[in-house]
């Protein structure tokens, strides 16, 4: 970064959200300025730079003067990772600037009939996540650097990962150097070592570790690490994922185990979910359960739920039990489908789940929808159908309540939001879940 750029003292009064979490000041020349790690509140030195989305790109220099709820991040990463946008405010901040603009934004399309519940804070802060994805890249461990994809920060411990993570991290980055065993290097698309994956249960706290490698990572090293696991607390399995695929993701062509199981029991609520190390589920299982629990109170109705987007069944079966729902899901995933299947069976649940695009189910008549679309938000065709073939009620989930809005434009003239609250699931982050009840007009 070029230090000939000009340096300006911007106030962080009135600001706005950025795509990826940064805050937007308003400059006194009526542009708006972005960067990373301020504060609201903050009085803050910034270098500017080019305009880019709306807003002149910045990076900060000093704080002058603090926000009120401006702290020091615990995590030594912190501005560096991309992983936490939000360490350097206090948790009530964090979640009064994610749900603020949100809740405005819904009072305005939902008018006085709205019921908006207050935001439904994260069971915890810290620790939170179930499951993390390090990288093996440039000789070293750890997550993608922020804004920089082809680099990462060597990570010692991730603040918001599972709580076992330090233990396990600080035991393969040594057996790695130990070993002198190489790293991926996506230039030449070679190297031994290419992710590890730590995912651990909210139900009893076990813990698995899969370790992502090429087809020749010597034998004898990974039964070293596998016995040196072995001694961690609550670890209940340890596996060797082989990949021949140049892709940059986890494409696994063989999984051995190498130490107890390759499966953790999740629960949710009185369901029962068996995971293994790539198994789609909730990343904040507690904050789920908070989420699930409520949505089930919103709809004490019998007769047929369709889950589109269904995922492994979470939602679809906890409302099919709570409510004696019989329920069909629509999941495009077919591996998701098979677990979804499973779960049913495993809770005594009578469901049928399907493997297809959700747009594209011929009968959309029931007696409520299930929602959960990706953060793309839903196919446009389903927007589209659902003014003249969707049901008496919609229960919308929404991991981008922006998209939801979007698409609410569309189905606004058929449909009324009735009822709505927002969730934290993801501390230090800007990302808020949404749930929002919907009811022919």
């Amino acid at each position: 970064m070029s230090k000939s750029l000009p340096s300006e003292i911007i106030d962080f009064s009135q600001y706005e959200i950025a795509s990826k979490g940064q805050l937007k000041a308003l400059r006194t020349n009526g542009t708006w300025a972005s960067a990373w790690s301020t504060a609201p509140g903050d009085q803050a030195q910034l270098l500017i730079g080019g305009k880019r989305k709306g807003a002149r790109e910045s990076w900060l220099q000093t704080i002058v003067s603090p926000g009120p709820g401006r702290v020091a991040p615990i995590c030594p990463h912190f501005a560096r990772c991309g992983g936490c946008a939000w360490q350097h405010l206090n948790y009530a901040a964090q979640l009064a600037i994610k749900t603020k603009p949100l809740a405005h934004a819904l009072r305005n399309i939902g008018g006085d009939s709205l019921e908006l519940l207050p935001p439904y804070p994260a069971p915890k802060p810290w620790h939170y996540r179930s499951k993390i994805e390090l990288s093996f890249l440039n000789d070293d461990l750890g997550f993608n650097r922020r804004g920089c994809f082809g680099r990462i920060v060597p990570i010692t411990e991730c603040f918001i990962g599972p709580s076992s993570n330090r233990e396990i991290i600080a035991s393969v980055r040594s057996w790695m150097k130990r070993h002198s065993l190489s790293c991926w290097d996506t230039r030449s698309n070679s190297g031994l070592l290419r992710y590890l994956i730590i995912r651990q249960s909210s139900a009893d706290h076990g813990v698995l570790a899969a370790l992502v490698t090429g087809p020749d990572c010597p034998e004898a090293a990974l039964r070293e690490l596998a016995t040196e696991l072995s001694q961690l607390p609550n670890l209940r399995g340890f596996v060797q994922a082989v990949q021949t695929s140049v892709a940059s993701a986890v494409v696994v062509d063989e999984v051995r185990v190498l130490y107890g199981s390759n499966h953790l029991e999740e629960r949710l609520g009185p369901l029962q979910f068996s995971l293994n190390f790539q198994s789609f589920f909730q990343s904040n299982p507690p904050a789920f359960a908070n989420m699930l629990r409520t949505v089930a109170d919103w709809l004490p109705v019998r007769g047929h739920l369709l889950d589109l987007y269904c995922g492994v069944g979470t939602i679809g079966l906890t409302l099919a039990l709570s409510s004696g729902c019989s329920l069909t899901g629509v999941e495009i995933v077919a591996s998701a489908v098979e677990d979804a299947q499973a779960n049913a069976e495993r809770a005594g649940i009578k469901a049928d789940f399907h493997c297809g695009n959700s747009e594209e189910w011929p009968e959309l008549a029931c007696d409520v929808l299930v929602i959960d679309p990706p953060r793309s938000g839903c196919h446009p065709k389903l927007i589209k159908r659902l003014p003249q073939e969707g049901p008496a009620q919609i229960l919308y989930i929404s991991c981008n309540p922006q998209r939801f809005l979007e698409e609410y434009e569309t189905l606004r003239e058929s449909y009324r939001i009735v009822k709505a609250q927002m969730f934290d699931f993801f501390p230090q982050t800007p990302h808020v879940e949404m749930a929002c009840l919907l009811q022919r007009n």
